[in-house]
């Protein structure tokens, strides 16, 4: 399999090429949807997970910090603690972009897994949704 649960070419050697979401068919998206949101849900239904991450905007709402220096200020509790309570959920993640089994995660390269993971991250995507966010009107227009 290929990064994101498609197939690996016959030629495929861990930390080779990845596929981009925007060559994904809508098959193979709807496929790697599915193995992403157990994991998602999971984390994202932790009081506490959320908790930590509410901290961000308190931040930025109680005392104007930039949102760069709030997630500097909570990443390392976040990710300790995610690590410890979501390990599992993570690792689903990380096998999901790289099309690996769970189990198989935690014995790979990190310095090739990290560089897989950025691989799979896609301009062409992340330009669409930066150009599709929605605008917010000012009132006094």
């Amino acid at each position: 399999m290929r990064g994101w649960g498609l197939p690996r070419p016959a030629n495929y050697i861990y930390g080779g090429t990845t596929m981009k979401i925007s060559e994904m068919t809508n098959d193979q998206a709807t496929q790697a949807l599915i193995r992403l949101s157990g994991p998602f849900a999971s984390i994202c239904d932790d009081d506490e997970m959320m908790a930590i991450l509410d901290e961000v905007q308190k931040m930025r709402d109680s005392k104007g910090v930039p949102v760069i220096k709030a997630i500097a200020k909570i990443l390392p509790k976040f990710i300790a603690f995610g690590l410890v309570k979501h390990k599992g959920d993570l690792y689903e993640i990380v096998g999901a972009l790289l099309s690996e089994p769970k189990n198989k995660v935690g014995g790979l390269n990190v310095a090739q897994t990290i560089q897989a993971v950025k691989d799979s991250y896609d301009d062409v995507l992340a330009s669409f949704f930066q150009r599709s966010a929605p605008v917010t009107m000012n009132s006094a227009e």
